[in-house]
């Protein structure tokens, strides 16, 4: 068995990565040398330097391929280097596909980009005939709080996704279902919905945030306006990009109260770790190297 992960340094993959660490069934692609230095001399397994986007490369990076776990930020050209690689896979032998995706909007919401990558693709690998598809959907990740660990630390927790309450889910979760799927001699396989225990709201999220912390965090609504594109233009993100995120949140707002996933329980037998168990051990240590 060869298990091939894709994107292994990314926000789910770095967590797949080290629980895959210490194998030497395991191939890690990654487009650039500055990966690949970050990766040599810490797995076991190959380190194969390629691009997703290149047919050459995918063709190669797939070759004696049994398992892999796909997964592509969002960006303008995901949908084709996820459906290119997850193809290829398939033709040289690849049984088992795990693909990070995305939980879908309840109600009749009109599904975004960012999301909406992900149900193209899962019905391109179908197509493809892959034996073994599990595809992930996970709610909000709480690790995309960490960069915003000096303004949370200063107790303000701003964000556009406005009053609703969601399952935020600890990424470290969400890998572990992968590599259990990945590794299992009988995945289970199709959708897997996976969130935390509760659904929050923001406003509920910084009081967990504020218990961890030891200091008061207050949340702010940020609109989705053109001051917020024009911040998101400021750091380089590109307009087709910030015109997803904008849909994205704006389905957030519309949804309100989402549904939670039981993909921990039903893939780990375990209940998922909680906001609070995310804060204290994750949030608090960065938050205190930024004071």
């Amino acid at each position: 068995m060869t298990v091939l992960v894709a994107t292994p340094l990314g926000a789910v993959g770095r967590y797949v990565t080290e629980a895959l660490r210490d194998r030497s069934d395991v191939r890690f692609l990654v487009r650039s040398a500055a990966s690949a230095g970050a990766l040599d001399g810490s797995v076991r397994g190959e380190v194969f330097r390629g691009d997703a986007a290149n047919a050459a490369d995918v063709r190669r990076a797939v070759v004696g391929v049994d398992r892999l776990f796909l997964a592509h930020p969002f960006a303008e050209g995901q949908i084709a280097a996820e459906t290119a690689l997850g193809v290829a896979a398939v033709e040289a032998g690849a049984r088992r596909i795990v693909k990070l995706g995305a939980r879908r909007f309840g109600g009749d919401l009109v599904p975004d980009a960012v999301t909406g990558n992900h149900d193209v693709i899962a019905d391109r690998l179908r197509a493809a005939g892959v034996e073994e598809l599990t595809v992930l959907q996970p709610d909000r990740f709480l690790q995309n709080f960490l960069p915003s660990a000096p303004a949370l630390a200063r107790g303000t927790l701003a964000d556009p996704a406005g009053p609703g309450a969601r399952g935020y889910v600890d990424v470290r979760d969400i890998a572990e279902v992968a590599v259990a799927e990945l590794l299992a001699d009988r995945p289970t396989g199709g959708e897997i919905e996976i969130s935390g225990p509760a659904a929050l709201t923001l406003a509920e999220l910084a009081a967990s945030f504020a218990t961890a912390l030891g200091t008061p965090v207050r949340y702010v609504d940020v609109p989705l306006d053109d001051a917020w594109r024009a911040g998101l233009a400021e750091r380089g993100v590109a307009p087709r990009i910030v015109d997803g995120l904008h849909d994205l949140y704006a389905n957030y707002r519309r949804e309100g109260v989402a549904g939670l996933g039981d993909g921990v329980q039903r893939v780990l037998g375990r209940a998922p770790r909680t906001a609070g168990d995310f804060a204290a051990e994750l949030l608090r240590p960065t938050a205190s190297g930024t004071a």
